[in-house]
């Protein structure tokens, strides 16, 4: 009996190892600390959150730490702030982990709480939070921008995809691939915070490339892609003309083939 009890507590003493090693550890939060003319209830709630979740990594001044990168400096400021934290890329789990969309740890309140702290303490140089009225914009004007600016990455239908980009411009040889996200899921504001910040691998659009009416039209056109008119018939999951067109040509030859043998008579064969 105890010969046959061995093996299986090996085996769930194996188990619960490996489920133990697997386990993530709940990301590092140090303790804020109040001066001694501060209460706890009179802080900023922005500069609260700022020091709780984010100074670990970019600094309690913003200039950034062997963690996180420095916040005073480039497209940083009031929108590009929104848009990590609204789009759920920000905080990390784990430092230095890569940004990943995700649900916004965050509610809309302490989002702008954070921003108003971030921009008003270290006074980046990127820009503040766009105010857009999408009922300014014009649907023909936003196609026209879309195909000209974004359709080449994000697809004309705007599902993304991925490619390849040459990190180093002095070896061009060199490539790594990246993921253009499907803006399905973002809202107007956080795209237009992403045109207007380029983070990550995307480009920056100022108002000279892209106009505010041009900006607002553009969100129009992106809303519209969400579930477009699809009157040349099935949409086939909106993956674009190449695939829609292989499919076109597949399932035609092959009812074409079939309509032919059906009407059509072998060799041999009698009426």
């Amino acid at each position: 009996m105890r010969r046959s009890l061995a093996p299986l507590l090996l085996m769930l003493a194996t188990v619960a190892g490996c489920t133990y090693f697997r386990e993530e550890a709940e990301p590092y939060r140090p303790p804020v600390y109040y001066g001694p003319s501060e209460a706890a209830g009179s802080v900023d709630p922005g500069q609260h959150l700022y020091m709780r979740d984010c100074a670990y990594c970019h600094g309690n001044d913003g200039k950034g730490t062997s963690q996180g990168p420095d916040l005073t400096v480039e497209t940083n400021g009031g929108a590009l702030t929104d848009f990590v934290l609204r789009t759920g890329r920000m905080p990390v789990a784990a430092p230095p982990q890569q940004m990943e969309p995700g649900p916004p740890v965050y509610n809309d309140r302490e989002i702008a709480d954070i921003v108003a702290y971030v921009t008003s303490q270290f006074r980046a140089p990127g820009p503040a939070v766009p105010n857009v009225d999408l009922s300014k914009g014009e649907l023909a004007v936003g196609q026209q921008v879309y195909q000209e600016h974004c359709a080449a990455c994000h697809s004309t239908t705007g599902i993304g995809g991925a490619m390849l980009i040459h990190p180093d411009e002095d070896e061009p040889r060199k490539t790594r691939g990246i993921v253009i996200p499907d803006f399905g899921r973002s809202g107007p504001l956080a795209v237009a915070e992403a045109v207007r910040t380029g983070p990550g691998s995307m480009p920056v659009f100022g108002t000279r490339a892209i106009s505010d009416h041009e900006l607002e039209s553009l969100l129009v056109y992106m809303g519209y892609l969400k579930d477009p008119a699809d009157e040349g018939g099935a949409p086939i999951g909106r993956i674009g003309p190449v695939v829609e067109g292989a499919v076109g040509w597949l399932v035609g030859l092959g009812l074409l083939l079939l309509v032919i043998r059906w009407i059509g008579t072998k060799a041999g064969e009698v009426e």
